[in-house]
């Protein structure tokens, strides 16, 4: 038999071209596909496992970010009274006339107008804090992160599918190879 006789029968020397499967080659066979696909296979599960448990982390921080919200209590802003009071303080300071009671006013007015200036610094960063912690972890930021989840695990599933699919479609080949190989050969 010719070197071109042999690939293309797939047989060992002593095989003819069109023969049949050798004893044992369909099982050969049938292993060598699951074994080409089984990281695959896996590969593609494993995704779907770990979109899935992404999607119920997302689903855990909106509830948790969501209960946050519902726990928060009202706290008036400090800052409203403190710069109110500050005016009334320089009201005061202009009614009074007695030296004394101007420098005593002035001292008090200057340590009202420092802790504002203070609270002000403060209450900016605390305000930059909150919307930084709103942006990455409010119930938007997890809603957002839920739905992106959520379309990951469904990328996943489809790509799963798709590998599954291409497993089916090899298993085809191999079935329709036995049976034109298992056929009586057309004399």
């Amino acid at each position: 038999m010719t070197e071109r006789g042999q690939q293309a029968g797939g047989g060992g020397p002593d095989r003819q071209q069109g023969e049949g499967l050798a004893p044992g080659e369909q099982e050969q066979l049938v292993y060598a596909l699951e074994t080409r696909f089984a990281a695959h296979r896996e590969a593609a599960a494993a995704a779907v496992r770990e979109s899935e448990r992404g999607l119920e982390e997302a689903r855990e921080r909106l509830a948790r970010a969501e209960q946050a919200v519902a726990d928060e209590r009202y706290t008036s802003d400090p800052l409203v009274f403190m710069r109110q009071g500050l005016h009334e303080e320089v009201d005061g300071l202009e009614r009074r006339t007695n030296p004394k009671k101007v420098r005593t006013s002035y001292r008090f007015l200057l340590d009202r107008a420092v802790e504002l200036a203070a609270g002000e610094v403060q209450g900016f960063h605390d305000d930059q804090a909150a919307a930084r912690r709103e942006r990455e972890d409010g119930v938007a930021a997890c809603r957002a992160a839920e739905q992106r989840a959520t379309e990951t695990v469904e990328a996943a599933r489809v790509m799963h599918d798709r590998v599954l699919a291409a497993e089916r479609s090899a298993r085809q080949g191999l079935d329709l190879l036995v049976e034109k190989l298992s056929a009586p050969a057309d004399v």
